[in-house]
């Protein structure tokens, strides 16, 4: 072969691919290639539209990666023949390892801090290094421990602060129970009654009472508080003085917002009192009329005294809350009933002496009253005429008068601050026989030394208090049935003042007492649990 031909030859080979190597080129056609061409030309279309959905829908768990990897290295053509050794292009993550989700619960509950385990949100390092004098101000002094003491740390101060607040709030038994969901079993397992109507009776030793927020701190009267009466059914408070207004509070014991004030410029006001069932409100003073305050309404009306009755001075009022009658004393032994609603002149009852006092029972059918005479009368206002009467000879000069609420004590106090206390059941036994009669109290009570101006039963007749005008802090809280004065309260750090008037909340939660200073002091008494 001459060079020419040789050189074609080699230039044939070197430009023109063998069948050989278009078959090697052909047969490592790549998987994915393969199924591709098949489902696109059609051949064998039912296998490979299997082979490739079966793929798509594989989920995580079968072969790794890697190990398909290792089976194309060693094997092409097992490859190709084999489908379980593919790495899927994607896979559908349909549900989570369950082990890997345990294990992130565990890191996450053991990651969080327990709530014992909490730090506080703020913390005041100079508290350590502060010092509060105790003695700097009245409301400080109640955090005193020992008498003599005068400053304390901060930190100290703020731990009796904190006693302090529990004392005032304590902690109620169904939140301070542990034990909750027993207790919830325990109850769905009875009939009983859920609210238990037991009533624990009050210790005589000492009461538990806590100073709480000035009722009318939002509105301090002007002059000497004359008035304090809470509402029969509302958490309201009335207050009414000299100044010549006329204030409502709704009583809480932390705020105490003041409702609304009406001021009356023709009359300096000595009593206000609820009437009709806490509807409306009426208000006197020495003047010779006195104002009718609607509530619902908020609409006042002026009255001309008492028709028929040319009296000069309406100063000496009492009313029944729930009745319909209302009492003014005046000259000679003579009270003057009022209806509630026309304020219109009724009856006048008549005594022999001069009228002391005067006081309603709670179901406003009976009015009882009081002489110089020592003469106290039993008035029956539905026939209005007297019914009963009796003598006291152990008492000198009456001032004053109470009922309480069940009817079952009554007292009268004196010009010598002798306070008497009578069973009035053993009263009515000695009734039967005889309309007149001598009676004897149970129990004298002498632990003031002024004249007693004011008396006041609590609703479940356990508490009695007594107090004069005459000295400071002439207040004294005297235990039923025992007729024993608590030592505990009021103390040497209690500041009444003069105290003016005394009255309790409907279910004796709360104690209002006003003073000469135009306050209307307020104080909580832990053993009732309710206002």
């Amino acid at each position: 072969m001459d060079a020419s031909g040789q050189t074609k030859r080699q230039l044939r080979v070197a430009g023109e691919p063998s069948a050989k190597r278009t078959k090697d080129s052909v047969q490592t056609k790549t998987r994915t290639e393969t199924d591709l061409e098949l489902l696109v030309f059609g051949a064998d279309e039912e296998d490979a539209s299997g082979r490739l959905f079966s793929k798509l829908g594989r989920e995580q768990g079968s072969e790794s990666p890697a190990s398909s990897d290792n089976e194309n290295d060693e094997d092409d053509d097992s490859d190709d023949n084999e489908d379980s050794g593919e790495a899927p292009l994607f896979f559908v993550d349909t549900e989570r390892d369950q082990q890997q989700v345990e294990s992130e619960s565990e890191a996450e509950s053991e990651d969080a801090p327990s709530e014992a385990d909490e730090p506080a949100a703020w913390e005041d390092d100079d508290m350590q290094d502060a010092t509060v004098a105790l003695k700097s101000k009245a409301r400080l002094r109640k955090l005193r421990t020992e008498e003599d003491e005068d400053s304390v740390s901060g930190d100290v101060y703020e731990e009796r602060l904190r006693r302090q607040f529990e004392k005032i709030n304590p902690v109620p038994k169904w939140a301070a129970s542990d034990d909750s969901d027993r207790v919830g079993s325990d109850l769905l397992q009875t009939s009983a009654p859920l609210v238990s109507r037991t009533h624990v009776q009050l210790p005589s030793s000492s009461i538990d009472i806590a100073r709480v927020r000035n009722a009318n701190q939002a509105a301090v009267s002007q002059s000497a508080v004359q008035s304090v009466q809470f509402h029969p059914s509302a958490s309201v408070l009335l207050t009414a003085g000299l100044d010549k207004t006329l204030r409502l509070f709704e009583v809480d014991g932390k705020e105490n917002q003041k409702i609304q004030s009406i001021y009356f410029k023709d009359l300096p006001i000595t009593s206000a009192q609820f009437i009709r069932g806490g509807h409306e409100i009426v208000a006197s003073g020495r003047r010779g009329w006195y104002y009718a305050v609607d509530v619902e309404h908020a609409s006042v009306t002026r009255i001309n005294g008492v028709p028929g009755r040319p009296l000069k001075s309406l100063e000496f009022m009492r009313t029944s809350t729930d009745g319909d009658r209302m009492a003014f004393m005046g000259n000679a032994g003579q009270i003057h009933l009022v209806s509630t609603r026309t304020k219109q002149f009724v009856h006048t009852l008549p005594m022999n002496g001069v009228v002391r006092d005067v006081e309603f029972t709670n179901d406003g059918n009976y009015l009882w009253s009081t002489g110089l005479d020592n003469h106290v009368y039993q008035w029956d206002l539905r026939q209005n005429q007297c019914v009963s009467r009796w003598h006291d000879p152990t008492v000198f000069r009456p001032t004053c008068l109470a009922i309480s609420q069940d009817a079952t004590y009554y007292a009268s106090g004196d010009h010598a601050g002798v306070v008497n206390i009578y069973d009035a059941r053993a009263m009515r036994e000695e009734a039967q026989d005889s309309t007149f009669f001598n009676v004897r109290p149970f129990k004298a009570v002498s632990n003031l030394t002024t004249a007693v101006h004011g008396l006041r039963f609590n609703h479940s007749a356990e508490i009695l208090a007594v107090y004069s005008r005459k000295k400071k802090d002439q207040l004294k809280l005297v235990h039923l049935p025992s007729a024993t004065v608590f030592s505990n309260w009021p103390g040497s750090s209690s500041h009444l003042g003069h105290v003016q008037c005394v009255d309790f909340s409907p279910m004796s939660g709360f104690m209002a007492v006003g003073n000469d200073a135009g306050k209307a002091l307020l104080y909580r008494l832990q053993h009732y649990p309710t206002y």
